[in-house]
């Protein structure tokens, strides 16, 4: 196997444990709520992964590599905290979507280094597939911004706010 194709394949690979990550916060997150609306939300995304991390695996295949079954440390400890932060607020609606916001947030940025690399570069359809896999990333994270609440305020009102404050 060519050096190419293995830096290729390290970066794909790391792709699929983002995806891994993100399919085992979806399954946790659609477990976790109480809301029939975010568990068919969560539900859609974490197929949204399964197929991600499945054609990632049939370029990984392709290019005489093995596909990784497992995702990141970083996953697991984002995982261990969710599931912390759910024991001390009781399956919240918006700690549920901040966490999800969290996790597409580093898949998106996992997929800017990757189409960023050379390798990557070289290779137009393997581009074309993560460039619409990161816009479905990122629809996904904006579907989840607009559900979590958000207090905007303006200088103006925070300014106001303190002169209240005892």
């Amino acid at each position: 196997m060519e050096r190419n194709n293995q830096t290729v394949i390290d970066i794909l690979n790391g792709l699929v444990h983002i995806n891994n990550d993100r399919i085992a916060g979806y399954h946790q997150a659609s477990q976790e709520t109480k809301a029939e609306d975010l568990e068919q939300l969560f539900t859609s995304m974490l197929n949204e992964s399964v197929n991600f991390a499945e054609t990632l695996a049939a370029y990984i295949k392709e290019m005489g590599g093995e596909p990784t079954v497992h995702g990141t440390a970083t996953g697991a400890i984002h995982q261990a905290w969710l599931k912390f932060r759910e024991a001390l607020t009781g399956n919240d609606r918006t700690v549920l979507l901040e966490s999800c916001e969290f996790g597409d947030q580093a898949a998106i940025e996992a997929y800017e280094t990757a189409l960023h690399d050379e390798a990557i570069q070289q290779h137009e359809e393997l581009k074309g597939v993560l460039l619409r896999q990161q816009a479905d990333i990122q629809s996904s994270l904006k579907i989840i911004q607009t559900l979590t609440p958000r207090i905007n305020t303006t200088q103006a009102e925070q300014a106001a706010l303190k002169l209240q404050s005892p």
